[in-house]
């Protein structure tokens, strides 16, 4: 992991001046953690944006693969997406199993339409180069905490990671916010 970060670089995507090393310590391993994480970071944010675009678009032009199901025996048309929702259905009417064939031909119809479609604009390969991104920055986040700050740089460089997660709805940072604080009793003493 240290080499992959040595070799990543990168510019910083924070304008605080403040935040960014002024010395030799642009080395130091958790100074190289942040700039890879906002690299995955901003690659991850691209991802997720593209993938709910795709699936939009997949759900106007195709629309969710379901079978509205109509019958004397129900009070409303309803809205079948499986075939477990089908059984379930089913089982409260059995007057409905004779129509389950019908059920499947259509399911499988209309996903093979969402399939071919998916296919033509890439949506499960995007959703599949998000999660990779995803875990990969998450990998990084975990590794960025497990390693000492060897300076204030890289405790800022912690925190600089430390917010932006805080802030996106994940579980609330206790166990990095400890290990900051370790590193801010640790550099005092230098």
């Amino acid at each position: 992991m240290s080499a992959a970060l040595l070799t990543i670089g990168g510019t910083s995507f924070n304008s605080s001046a403040a935040a960014e090393p002024r010395d030799d310590s642009a080395t130091e391993a958790t100074i190289l953690a942040r700039k890879a994480w906002r690299a995955v970071h901003w690659r991850t944010l691209a991802l997720c944006r593209k993938q709910r675009r795709l699936e939009s678009e997949l759900a106007r032009k195709v629309g969710f693969p379901h079978v509205l199901l109509t019958g004397a025996e129900l009070l409303s048309p309803v809205r079948i997406s499986s075939l477990r929702q089908f059984d379930e259905l089913a089982d409260d009417l059995p007057s409905l199993c004779a129509r389950r064939a019908e059920v499947t031909a259509a399911l499988r119809a209309h996903q093979q339409r969402w399939d071919d479609a998916d296919r033509a604009i890439g949506y499960s390969v995007t959703r599949q180069e998000e999660a990779e991104a995803s875990d990969y920055e998450e990998r990084l986040i975990s590794w960025l905490f497990a390693t000492d700050a060897a300076s204030l740089f890289g405790l800022s460089a912690k925190l600089d990671v430390l917010i932006p997660v805080g802030a996106e709805g994940r579980h609330f940072p206790w166990p990095e916010l400890r290990r900051s604080r370790r590193d801010v009793a640790r550099l005092a003493q230098l």
